[in-house]
């Protein structure tokens, strides 16, 4: 199963035209879905967000932040850095999409370091990160996500 969390309008989201699997989810501002429920079982979680001064949009970052809640209130050591435990042992892929027409290198540099320590942050096996200056190239995520 496939998460999808993205920040798109509506309309936007659906001229896409991803043809999700049955079991697929997507969280958006409109349906108001929690995170936590599916992440157990999900395989590869996609992160579709305007690039904001090199992070996440407000709502991206709130969803992160709601699902950060359930970890563990010890840390570890993973990969030379300080995390909190993760409790679920769910193994998945992540995906980090950034759109925004004037994203500078600055800005593209901290959402790379950001999606890769968010990545250790979730257990995620391995992280992509691709960049979009137009949402119209958001299109691009059929072929990496094989939708």
């Amino acid at each position: 199963m496939k998460v999808f969390v993205h920040d798109l309008d509506r309309d936007i989201w659906r001229r896409l035209n991803l043809r999700l699997d049955v079991p697929d989810i997507v969280i958006d501002s409109d349906n108001g879905r929690d995170i936590n429920e599916y992440m157990c079982e999900c395989s590869q979680l996609v992160l579709i967000s305007r690039c904001v001064y090199g992070g996440f949009s407000p709502f991206i970052q709130g969803v992160l932040e709601k699902y950060r809640a359930c970890f563990g209130p010890l840390l570890e050591l993973r990969h030379g850095q300080t995390h909190y435990e993760v409790r679920r042992k769910n193994i998945f892929g992540m995906i980090c999409c950034f759109y925004g027409e004037d994203i500078t290198p600055e800005e593209e540099e901290a959402a790379r370091i950001l999606s890769v320590s968010s990545g250790i942050s979730l257990r995620a096996r391995g992280v992509k990160i691709l960049f979009c200056d137009k949402i119209e190239k958001l299109k691009l995520l059929k072929g990496e996500c094989g939708v």
